[in-house]
């Protein structure tokens, strides 16, 4: 009988989260650990994991937090990194110090502080697998100025812990989403600060992609079937970078009726 391991999805309470715990539950058992307890609590009960609550903000939380968990339920042998703080777009007028901090806080820092102390606890042990969302706004300019260098610092860091731990057998990938259909980005859609048909309009599918479509590739990398991957940036974007090109000359559906058959 093979055991199950321990998949740890930090910010595994909503949205991508929620959707990556569903899909390792056939094969692990999700600890859901997220700053809304209640809601990590609905999920583990949903998916037959265990919840925690930890602000990865709080840097000098988390290693307790991590020790815990592993008294309890035992070894972590993968780990979802999809806690995150998205904005509005923010230029320099928005963008101070503050709010930079408080954006990188999450994304950047709180990706490295869990990494950094899981991977060590996995490396001692010869064993496991990160994977960290990070965002197509990471790998080019775009109206988050603090986002998407959280975003960029998260793909870098993958790339590097990857290296660092993976004589120790740790593997560390990243996963880039384009746009996806989480609840925040629904809230956004209503305040009207995104339309999702633009965005839809952008993407090589000409649709905007589900969490639990990003949920798949993000369980595949934990996989052993994914054994050989490492230090890799997967984008799961429906097509939007492969159509960057597309915009100098009118964008995707102005080029496609230009060339459509004469009738």
């Amino acid at each position: 009988m093979t055991l199950r391991r321990n998949a740890l999805v930090v910010g595994g309470a909503g949205g991508i989260g929620a959707a990556c715990c569903a899909a390792l539950a056939a094969d692990w058992t999700p600890i859901v650990v997220d700053r809304d307890a209640d809601a990590a609590g609905r999920v583990a009960a949903e998916t037959g994991g265990r919840a925690y609550r930890l602000d990865v903000g709080d840097v000098a939380a988390i290693e307790s937090c991590i020790a815990t968990i592993e008294h309890e339920c035992g070894d972590i042998d993968g780990l979802v990194f999809a806690a995150g703080v998205i904005p509005p777009a923010q230029g320099p007028a928005q963008v101070d110090a503050p709010v930079w901090d408080a954006i990188l806080d999450i994304n950047a820092r709180g990706a490295h502080a869990v990494s950094r102390l899981v991977g060590l606890r996995m490396a001692s042990r010869e064993r496991g697998s990160i994977v960290m969302i990070a965002s197509l706004a990471g790998m080019m300019p775009t109206p988050h100025l603090a986002y998407g260098p959280s975003k960029a610092a998260m793909i870098n860091l993958a790339g590097a812990l990857a290296v660092y731990l993976g004589r120790q057998g740790v593997r560390v990938n990243a996963v880039s989403p384009g746009p996806v259909r989480t609840p925040v980005i629904e809230a956004s859609y209503a305040r009207g600060e995104r339309d999702p048909a633009v965005m839809a309009r952008q993407t090589a599918l000409g649709r905007v992609i589900s969490p639990g479509e990003l949920a798949g590739p993000i369980a595949f990398l934990l996989a052993d079937a994914a054994a050989a991957i490492t230090g890799t940036n997967l984008v799961v974007d429906a097509g939007a970078s492969a159509t960057l090109g597309w915009n100098l000359f009118g964008g995707v559906e102005t080029v496609l009726a230009g060339l459509q058959p004469q009738r």
